[in-house]
């Protein structure tokens, strides 16, 4: 047998289930290539479970990961698809195979209850980059999936004080990019900017930029420490490996860091209780982050939840406090997010 799954030989497409076989059905070119692998007798292809499956399909045959389902204008990454419900995925595969209103029907409900957002919606990242007037940076000329959901994600930002909204968005986003190289550091800088705006929106610019340049020269050396995490290694591992890798990972007695130095100065500003212009902030970031670690080793991680990105986010929270784990397509495992809960 030339193609096996899970240690199955699979001599014809029906001994996948049926979840497998729609989502490979969206996979440009992936049932000829299924029926190609089972007829071959030289080639060799074996993967751990029908995730792997398709996301090797995918990547063999477009060397990406995410899918283009160019009817529903929708990138996606293909484990997001097998999360989806048999009914959901028939509704997509109705759509792509015959487009039209009738094939459309229950698309726009799939979409809103996963998240999922159009290339159209994407949109609305170029459009908001515009209206900051930063959309020329050379660090948005080549935006991902991640990138685009993650600047969408800023048109909810709020604004808080006093300050007129436009001009302070405007000068979060100066403030940004001039901070920043990647559009994901973009987006934490800019969010950290308001968070810290919101503590003096009644001063002037020039001391809003002076505080936040003080709460990076004072936070960036304390997160070089933040920034360790384990790694999963295969092509699509089922969620269970990554809690697992976790718990390991902390009873080494080693401390998960977060993906990007950005992302921790971030969580610590809009959460750490960095109030004041006193020079306890230090101490105040180490308190949040042992707090982070110390709900981490008590709390178990849940099933997770995979985004449109194929990026895995899961959660455990205490009476008081809530924290977030992610799981990058690339197997590493960060901290997230860490936040006390709302009354």
């Amino acid at each position: 047998m030339t193609l096996s799954v899970a240690d199955q030989g699979i001599d014809r497409p029906q001994r996948l289930s049926e979840r497998a076989r729609l989502v490979l059905g969206l996979v440009d070119g992936g049932r000829q290539w299924l029926q190609w692998a089972i007829r071959h007798h030289q080639a060799r292809y074996h993967f751990e479970d029908e995730d792997a499956l398709v996301v090797g399909t995918q990547t063999i045959l477009h060397a990406t990961r995410l899918m283009l389902l160019p009817r529903l204008r929708l990138w996606i990454s293909p484990i997001k698809l097998m999360t989806l419900s048999l009914a959901e995925l028939r509704v997509f595969a109705r759509a792509e195979d015959r487009p039209g209103g009738s094939a459309r029907a229950g698309v726009a409900q799939v979409f809103r209850d996963h998240q999922l957002l159009t290339n159209s919606e994407l949109d609305g990242a170029a459009a908001l980059l515009r209206a900051l007037k930063v959309a020329d940076a050379p660090l948005f000329q080549c935006m991902t999936l991640r990138d685009r959901l993650a600047i969408v994600a800023l048109l909810g930002q709020p604004a808080s004080g006093e300050a007129p909204v436009v001009g302070l968005r405007q000068e979060a986003a100066a403030f940004a990019v001039e901070q920043s190289r990647t559009p994901l550091e973009f987006v934490d800088y800019y969010r950290a900017y308001l968070n810290l705006a919101a503590e003096t929106p009644l001063g002037a610019p020039e001391q809003r930029r002076a505080r936040a340049e003080a709460a990076l020269a004072t936070l960036l050396p304390v997160l070089f420490d933040e920034l360790d995490g384990p790694r999963v290694d295969g092509l699509a591992p089922p969620a269970r490996e990554f809690s697992a890798a976790t718990e390991e990972w902390l009873m080494l007695g080693r401390r998960l860091g977060f993906s990007r130095l950005s992302r921790g100065v971030q969580q610590v500003i809009a959460h750490a209780g960095l109030t004041g212009d006193g020079n306890d902030k230090a101490e105040r970031a180490a308190a949040y982050l042992a707090g982070a670690q110390a709900l981490l080793t008590s709390g178990k991680l849940d099933s997770g939840r995979i985004g449109q990105d194929g990026i895995w986010t899961f959660r455990t929270t205490s009476q008081t406090h809530e924290l977030k784990v992610v799981a990058l397509p690339s197997g590493v495992i960060a901290l997230s997010a860490f936040r006390r809960l709302p009354l």
